[in-house]
């Protein structure tokens, strides 16, 4: 008997990294369908007519307002809540003091955290907590 191909979305998410080591964090608007209040990382699913650099630099400008430069795969997280399979990208903003424009009906708050104070935080979004839990925000040399 053959194993039956399953289909999963692909969620391409930024660790943008900004003064003193600290990450962006967005947390997700009450209007949101999937974990309202949560919090997460810029970014969102991948279009099957774009690649995985492009997708997540046209998120986080819309949901931020951010231009950033893509560092490298930090890695990929496989959801346990449904067909998601998250890819995690190091990132850096390509200018500083910017300020962010968040979507009101995506996200309505945002934080710069260090990764201490990210696994302190409670209500993050489960992948975030699986990531962080297996160590693959701990390096910044990207």
């Amino acid at each position: 008997m053959g194993v039956s191909e399953a289909q999963f979305w692909i969620g391409v998410h930024g660790v943008i990294v900004g003064g003193g080591g600290r990450i962006l964090l967005l947390r997700r608007a009450p209007t949101m369908l999937y974990r309202p209040g949560h919090w997460d990382l810029p970014g969102g699913h991948l279009t099957p007519d774009e690649d995985f650099h492009e997708c997540l630099c046209r998120e986080v400008t819309e949901e931020t307002g951010l231009e950033i430069d893509l560092g490298p795969l930090l890695g990929l997280n496989k959801a346990t809540d449904g067909p998601y399979v998250q890819m995690i990208f190091g990132c850096r903003p390509k200018s500083t003091g910017r300020e962010l424009r968040l979507q009101p009906l995506e996200h309505d708050a945002a934080q710069w955290l260090t990764v201490l104070q990210m696994r302190q935080l409670p209500g993050l979004i489960p992948y975030l907590s699986a990531i962080l839990q297996r160590g693959m925000l701990n390096r910044f040399d990207f």
